[in-house]
C-alpha cells in the first residue's frame, strides 16, 4: 500500500516535507480537518486509477510480478503462524511528555522520536502479536537503550531496586 502511495505522489520530497512543516509545525489548521486533509492528499497524490508511467512504477509493477509468482509457487503451505515465546508484557504508549523539548524532538525528528513517552506495562498472549505494525516510532520504540530504561523505570514503579550489584540472581 505504502508503495503504490509513493507511486502516486505528485510533488517533490521538499514540497511535501514544506506542506508538512507548515500545516503540521506552525499549526494553522487543525488535524482534525477532515476536509483538510482530504483536500491535501487529493493535491498531493495522482488518483489511483491514474498513475503515471515512470521508472519507479515499473519497478513496482515488476516486484508486483515477481511476489505473485513465488507465492503461486509455494502453495498453501507458506502460512504458518509465528508468535513470540514465553510471557509477554507489551508496553503500551499511553502518554506523551508536553514540556517544550520534547516537543521540539518532535518536531525536529518528523514525529519519529520517542522522547518523552510514557509506557504502560499489559500483560498480553502470544497470539495477539499476529502481525507487525509500522509506525514513525518503530525504530526507536525497540532500542535497546530505549526499552532498557522503561523496563527499569517499570520495576521501580514496583519497589524493585535497579542498581547494578543489586541482589537479585537471574
Amino acid at each position: 500500500e505504502v508503495l503504490h502511495l509513493i507511486a502516486r505522489v505528485r510533488l517533490s520530497k521538499y514540497e511535501i516535507a514544506q506542506r508538512i512543516f507548515w500545516h503540521g509545525v506552525c499549526g494553522d489548521v487543525e488535524l482534525g480537518d477532515l476536509d483538510f486533509l482530504i483536500q491535501q492528499n487529493e493535491d498531493m497524490l495522482h488518483p489511483p486509477n491514474d498513475v503515471p508511467d515512470s521508472d519507479f512504477a515499473r519497478e513496482l509493477a515488476r516486484f508486483e510480478t515477481m511476489q505473485r509468482e513465488r507465492r503461486s509457487s509455494r502453495g498453501t503451505a507458506r502460512s504458518v503462524g509465528l508468535y513470540p515465546p514465553g510471557n509477554i508484557t507489551h508496553l503500551v504508549k499511553t502518554g506523551q511528555s508536553k514540556d517544550c523539548l520534547h516537543g521540539c524532538v518532535g518536531c525536529i525528528t518528523c514525529g519519529a522520536s520517542n522522547v518523552g513517552s510514557e509506557y504502560t506495562p499489559i500483560q498480553k498472549e502470544n497470539d495477539d502479536f499476529n502481525e507487525i505494525e509500522i509506525s514513525p516510532t518503530l525504530w526507536t520504540d525497540h532500542f535497546p537503550n530505549r526499552v532498557c530504561v522503561e523496563m527499569e523505570r517499570i520495576a521501580e514503579s514496583f519497589g524493585i531496586d535497579t542498581t547494578l550489584g543489586s541482589p537479585r540472581d537471574c
